[in-house]
């Protein structure tokens, strides 16, 4: 062989190796970011919110408890006050309650929503773990591969050119021409003499 393997550009190879190792850094990120905005969603849902409505609805239950209190206590004292006044309190009584049965119901429904996002949290997780496997082993893998090839083409341009006429190469480096192409021999082949006739005998 008289010609070297025709490699166009290491460059070529590294500028993809170093594309490939930008694509999996960008989508490495957004995989992070994902998952932190959807665990901090989680968080929200599920720690943040129900602490600060049972904070909430304790309070509600105090004012319900202070309303229902108040209305026994005018019953008890002032029998002879007016039913407008009775009614106020009545209505301050409904207020509290009202208030009270919609923390409870704020208080379930985020208790729901809780285990929904839980659950479709786990199902996201599930479908991205073969890309996140993806960039965290077969791109290092790629990336690997990538920098021996260039390594190895970087090593065979640095070889010289093999010669055009390899049987005076072999001559000059004292190596048997014989050698320049496999199976063929540097004897020229002669034809076989033809057996002499004995001469007749007179």
């Amino acid at each position: 062989m008289s010609k070297q393997a025709n490699v166009a550009s290491i460059e070529s190879l590294e500028t993809f190796r170093k594309a490939v190792l930008e694509f999996r850094a960008v989508a490495q990120r957004g995989l992070s970011g994902i998952n932190h905005d959807v665990s901090r969603l989680q968080h929200w849902v599920g720690s943040e919110q129900p602490m600060i409505w049972r904070a909430r609805l304790r309070k509600l239950q105090a004012a319900v408890d202070n309303a229902r209190s108040d209305l026994e206590r005018a019953r008890i004292s002032r029998p002879d006050d007016s039913a407008h006044m009775l009614f106020e309190q009545r209505k301050a009584l409904d207020r509290a309650r009202a208030k009270q049965r919609e923390a409870e119901e704020r208080l379930e429904l985020l208790n729901k929503w809780a285990r929904r996002l839980d659950h479709q949290a786990m199902i996201m997780r599930s479908g991205l773990q073969p890309l996140s496997t993806m960039l965290d082993a077969d791109m290092d893998l790629l990336v690997a591969r990538l920098g021996i090839l260039i390594k190895h083409l970087d090593s065979y341009l640095r070889l010289p050119a093999p010669p055009t006429d390899f049987d005076a190469w072999a001559r000059d480096v004292g190596e048997d021409p014989s050698l320049a192409r496999s199976g063929e021999s540097s004897e020229t082949p002669t034809e076989e003499p033809e057996p002499e006739r004995e001469e007749e005998s007179s």
